[in-house]
């Protein structure tokens, strides 16, 4: 399967498309953007584009995007409900920007509509490489600190506990996050206890594909 994914990081896209494959049980391809988003504003902003070209200029069978939540909004089950998005969830909004973007294109001759998986790291990727090692790292966790408790991590701790600085190359946090990701793979329903709402999201969509 061709597969495009869409991330912060082209550190981050490597790590998301080995949980991909496990998920799915088969290797997948990536397909690389023509242009591809840096941080969480531009991943909103181009998806609808990323969309379009997909669907029009390659034969790409399914997207994934994964980002951050950051000190956003954590998803929760209720925004699941209809019409009840969280206007501050990126969870949200980016199932909103893609039902919007896939309305506006046409259906293809011999050609499938694009499955898409969407995922919300909380509250960042490497919160899911430290996984089975830090038990405190856990969405629900994170949920107590955006309502006011002092947590023992914080994003920054995050990266200097999965890298062992802050800052660390490109190359570096790939390689640590594809091994992380290998591992993680092995245990897949642990991710989904620790992170049910933003990583259970992505598990749910690729289960269904």
């Amino acid at each position: 399967m061709r597969i495009a994914v869409v991330s912060e990081s082209s550190a981050d896209e490597a790590a998301v498309k080995i949980l991909v494959d496990a998920i799915v049980g088969s290797e997948t391809e990536i397909v690389a953007l023509r242009t591809r988003p840096n941080g969480w504003p531009h991943v909103l902003n181009l998806l609808p584009n990323i969309v379009i070209r997909l669907h029009y200029g390659t034969d790409v069978e399914g997207l994934v995007v994964v980002v951050d939540s950051d000190e956003s909004p954590v998803h929760e089950n209720l925004h699941e409900q209809e019409q009840a998005e969280n206007p501050e969830c990126r969870l949200c909004l980016l199932r909103v920007a893609l039902r919007s973007a896939l309305a506006k294109v046409n259906p293809l001759p011999n050609r499938r509509a694009m499955k898409t998986a969407l995922g919300l790291a909380v509250p960042a990727i490497e919160a899911w490489y430290r996984c089975g090692l830090d038990p405190h790292v856990t969405e629900f966790e994170w949920v107590r600190k955006l309502q006011g408790e002092i947590l023992t991590y914080d994003k920054r701790s995050l990266k200097i506990s999965a890298y062992g600085s802050d800052p660390s190359s490109n190359f570096h946090r790939t390689e640590v996050g594809k091994q992380a990701a290998l591992r993680l793979a092995t245990n897949l329903e642990q991710l989904e206890q620790r992170f049910p709402n933003g990583f259970g999201a992505l598990l749910r969509d690729l289960q269904h594909w």
